[in-house]
């Protein structure tokens, strides 16, 4: 569990880097059976992803150091860190299937919502571990 909480973290980390202001990251455990299942919920003020972007994040084994062609980036800019002890700093999902199998360590089902940073657009995916 700590290792996927990790991973999700690291993906806000990466989304944040460039903010030119305050990062924020939230990490929330929701328990209320009212709402639904149990959850957890990772929200940042990143740069957010397009439709496009949210879509290839769910592409097992696409790496977002490999994408090419009709994959648009989800990590446009990024520059790999430099290696350090494994740590928030490292680049934990570097295999690209970090974060999918984080979400799926985690519970049965991943929400993302994503508005990118220049657009009015919000994008959604649902995806199930059934269905991945």
């Amino acid at each position: 569990l700590a290792f996927a909480l990790a991973e999700l973290i690291d993906n806000s980390l990466s989304a944040t880097s460039r903010n030119t202001g305050v990062r924020s990251i939230q990490i929330k455990l929701l328990f209320d059976d009212s709402q639904g299942k149990p959850a957890v919920a990772v929200i940042d003020n990143g740069r957010g992803m397009t439709s496009k972007q949210l879509n290839n994040w769910a592409v097992y084994r696409l790496s977002k150091f490999t994408r090419q062609g009709d994959f648009e980036s989800d990590h446009s800019g990024y520059v790999r860190p430099l290696p350090v002890p494994r740590s928030l700093n490292s680049d934990i999902s570097y295999f690209g299937v970090g974060g999918k199998q984080a979400v799926f360590f985690v519970g049965q089902s991943a929400r993302m919502i994503s508005k990118p940073a220049d657009s009015q657009d919000v994008h959604e995916l649902v995806l199930s571990k059934e269905d991945f």
